[in-house]
């Protein structure tokens, strides 16, 4: 697994990828329906799969205040990308530039141009360029104008609800686990450093292990 990023460059042998592109906060069962279906492509066109995210995440470029809900770290997510199939973790850096990127510059310099993809696979909400105009029916016109073949995966529901981040955040803060499992399809877990802590363990009678969360 390579982790690109656009400032590196994507190497001769990536280009012409298929693309799965979103933010794949926690690669719940709705990203592993789009990343699944990436990789499927690529296998069948016999192309490379990069799954293509976001750090920060867009919500917290536009709204700095808001206390930390992310699910996955770039680690994580990387390690989760790899083991769907994927050849490599695109980052995309989300600043001032990337949120000013229109939805033509951003299918043609950054999709067409920087990444050089053959195809790009979204969910069938996501949306993209300044101020949010651009969906999946735009990113099909603006892809085959710039000759990259645009597909949007269809949702994917639990209990007749759309399966998505906020409904597992809520669902972990509710301590509702097993519908944040359910969803996942995995265990939830943090990551990070051990640290020593005030020995509390040894009076509950269980090991506990402090980790210092950040952001």
């Amino acid at each position: 697994m390579q982790r690109l990023t656009l400032d590196g460059g994507v190497p001769d042998p990536l280009r012409g990828s298929i693309v799965a592109l979103g933010n794949f906060d926690g690669f719940h069962l709705g990203h592993q329906a789009v990343v699944g279906r990436a990789i499927a492509r690529a296998f069948h066109e016999r192309r490379p799969a990069i799954v293509a995210t976001f750090d920060p995440h867009p919500v917290k470029f536009f709204k700095p205040d808001l206390p930390p809900f992310r699910l996955t770290t770039l680690d994580q997510r990387e390690q989760l990308f790899t083991h769907a199939g994927a050849d490599a973790m695109l980052v995309f850096e989300f600043n001032r530039e990337l949120a000013a990127t229109d939805a033509e510059e951003f299918v043609r310099d950054a999709l067409a141009g920087q990444i050089g993809a053959a195809g790009v696979i979204t969910g069938d909400d996501f949306s993209f360029g300044k101020g949010r105009t651009g969906d999946p029916a735009l990113l099909k016109t603006l892809g085959e104008q710039h000759g990259v073949v645009a597909e949007a995966v269809a949702q994917v529901l639990l209990d007749g609800e759309r399966i998505s981040s906020g409904r597992i955040r809520e669902a972990l803060v509710e301590g509702d686990i097993g519908t944040a499992t359910h969803m996942l399809t995995r265990d939830y877990a943090i990551a990070g450093v051990v640290q020593r802590g005030d020995q509390r363990g040894r009076e509950l009678g269980y090991p506990t292990a402090n980790i210092a969360m950040g952001d």
